[in-house]
């Protein structure tokens, strides 16, 4: 089962977002075409019968789309904002020069192994 948190700063942005829209917020987690795996906010988001919705964050319904569902089965994220004044997604952050991004914990060894880089 997927974990999604979201840290304080970004629950912050998604508060101010709150002050200007007046439609449901949904977060969505995709592949994107540029920035990899991301968290996207969109106001009135059409989701298809393929996403799986996997929590809530701040309030907000998150939803993996399909091709994300595989990967982040048993994934533990967390929903973090950076600046980003030029950034081109076309999520609702975006508006105040930021970007939401996804941040994965560290995977935990099976018993009996260690985590070791190769």
């Amino acid at each position: 089962m997927t974990t999604v948190r979201i840290t304080e700063a970004a629950a912050a942005v998604v508060a101010r977002v709150r002050t200007q829209r007046s439609g449901p917020l949904t977060f969505t987690i995709d592949g994107g075409c540029c920035e990899g795996a991301a968290p996207h906010l969109f106001e009135h988001a059409v989701i298809t019968s393929a996403a799986r919705e996997v929590g809530t964050a701040a309030g907000v319904p998150v939803y993996l789309q399909s091709a994300m569902i595989e990967p982040y089965e048993h994934a533990d994220v967390t929903i973090d904002v950076i600046d980003e004044p030029l950034s081109e997604a076309m999520s609702l952050e975006t508006e105040f020069g930021l970007r939401f991004v996804l941040r994965e914990a560290a995977a935990v060894p099976a018993r009996g192994r260690s985590a070791v880089e190769g």
